[in-house]
């Protein structure tokens, strides 16, 4: 017996007897495993599992003095089988820890195919000739010598080719950018703005909102471009405009910001800012949620500056005209509110000087939250909606006002309101002063009736709609405008 355990090959077989059982029932758990979570790495545990491991065994056992017979011929040929698949276990395992299990958008994600193959077969090439040389004893020099001039002449005929691919490779390794980052490139590179939808190794696809511009990564790697989502500050739409020289800068400006902080689509955390330039122009930086919503900003805002600029009495690009804005209309409009403010046919000439016409452009906010109005509007044209911002729903819709409504009544009270009122369409209105509308109000005490008791009525729909969408009057009872 104690002959046996001295022997050289007892312990060898014994490892292999017990350690190959063992080593394939935890290789089928382990690859059972992987297959239920679907991962990519469950074939190649199989692969080390039936093919592998037990030729593993082979060469452990084969290998052994005495083992075999000769020239040990045998030995050598289950080496190079043993030798085969661990470079094949091994290029899969590599091939499935770099780039399978990429994140969407990384580098290892949009390496090019084409590479990855080149780079395994360069592999395939060099471990098979080093295998040969370690258990066949064969001089492979030849074979790295054929490699090196090979690689030399495919260089020299695709440097061309080759180098725009490279210096495209390398922006994407330089990760600049990434999915869904908006850039703007130069003019060298073809001007383009917009977002990146696309990346791989030969072109970047830029959604410029008038269709996708497919760039060249060589191309852009040559140029230059600003990545605008990575700007520690939000991207600014910067319009110009131009103002009368005898309209006030600081009055232009205080209009400008006003204007631009009103847009939905600026953003919330930071100010847009005004500056003055030469020859009664100004600037407005107006810092915007997302860059994509540039050109909506600029229309936005050159549409409601234009009104904005009217009722301010400002002359926007120099017209010194306003045709709209006339003392007959004025007193038409007076005319049309006569029956509403129990108005007498005499009472609108005196009205006339102290009232005033507005109008807004849809979108415009005619009243604001947290405010005690000075001023009541009568619509006279027009849809207005009144409603009340909350930080889950954003807005609650009240009710909609038209022809004849009043916008800002609480300014009777002298209370602050919680409601916004907003212009659904092109809004014509008149404006009474507080001062003209108590007047009004102590002469004819049915119109103070009235209002109060539509501002009763808003508050109860205010409570209904909100009570709808699970939201409190907002600090108690308040009232609308």
């Amino acid at each position: 017996m104690a002959d046996i355990f001295s022997q050289p090959w007892f312990w060898p077989a014994v490892i292999v007897s017990v350690g190959l059982p063992v080593a394939l029932i935890g290789l089928t758990e382990l690859h059972n495993a992987l297959a239920r979570r679907g991962s990519r790495a469950a074939p190649i545990i199989l692969m080390v599992r039936n093919y592998l491991v037990p030729v593993a065994a082979i060469l452990v056992l084969m290998a052994q003095p005495g083992a075999w017979q000769g020239q040990g011929t045998w030995p050598r040929v289950v080496a190079t089988v043993f030798g085969l698949l661990v470079i094949v276990v091994v290029i899969n395992a590599i091939n499935h820890l770099v780039f399978h299990r990429g994140e969407k958008g990384s580098w290892r994600d949009r390496f090019p195919t084409i590479f990855s193959d080149l780079i395994r077969f360069v592999f395939i090439i060099v471990g098979i000739a080093l295998l040969f040389w370690w258990v066949w004893g064969t001089d492979v020099a030849g074979v790295f010598a054929a490699l090196g001039v090979t690689s030399i002449i495919v260089g020299l005929a695709l440097q061309n080719a080759v180098g725009s691919i490279v210096s495209g490779l390398f922006l994407i390794f330089e990760a600049p950018f990434e999915l869904g980052d908006w850039i703007e490139t130069s003019e060298d590179t073809g001007s383009a703005r917009g977002q990146i939808v696309e990346v791989n190794w030969r072109a970047i696809h830029i959604d410029t909102g008038n269709g996708i511009v497919i760039m060249p990564t060589a191309e852009l790697a040559e140029g230059s471009f600003t990545n605008l989502s990575r700007s520690p500050d939000p991207y600014a739409a910067t319009p110009e405009v131009t103002f009368g020289t005898d309209d006030p800068p600081g009055r232009v400006r205080e209009i400008l910001v006003s204007v631009a902080r009103d847009i939905p689509l600026a953003s919330p955390d930071r100010e847009p800012n005004a500056k003055s330039l030469a020859g009664s122009r100004f600037a407005v930086a107006i810092p915007l949620q997302n860059p994509g919503d540039h050109d909506a900003v600029i229309d936005t805002f050159l549409t409601r500056l234009w009104y904005a600029a009217r009722r301010a009495d400002l002359h926007l690009d120099g017209d010194m005209t306003d045709d709209w804005r006339t003392p007959a209309r004025l007193q038409d409009a007076l005319r049309q509110l006569a029956a509403p403010l129990s108005l007498k046919p005499g009472d609108t000439d005196a009205l006339a000087a102290h009232t005033r016409l507005e109008r807004y452009c849809a979108g415009e906010s005619i009243l604001r939250p947290g405010t005690v109005p000075v001023e009541t509007r009568f619509i006279l044209s027009g849809t207005v909606v009144l409603g009340i911002p909350t930080e889950d729903q954003g807005f609650v819709q009240v009710a909609q006002l038209g022809k004849d409504d009043a916008i800002g009544i609480t300014a009777l009270s002298r209370t602050q309101t919680i409601s916004r009122a907003v212009a659904t369409s092109d809004v014509d209105v008149v404006v009474f002063p507080i001062e003209v509308l108590d007047d009004i109000v102590r002469a004819h005490p049915v119109v103070a009736r009235e209002l109060v008791r539509e501002s009763e009525n808003r508050l109860q729909r205010a409570r209904i709609a909100l009570s709808a969408v699970g939201e409190p009057l907002p600090f108690g009872r308040q009232t609308l405008g």
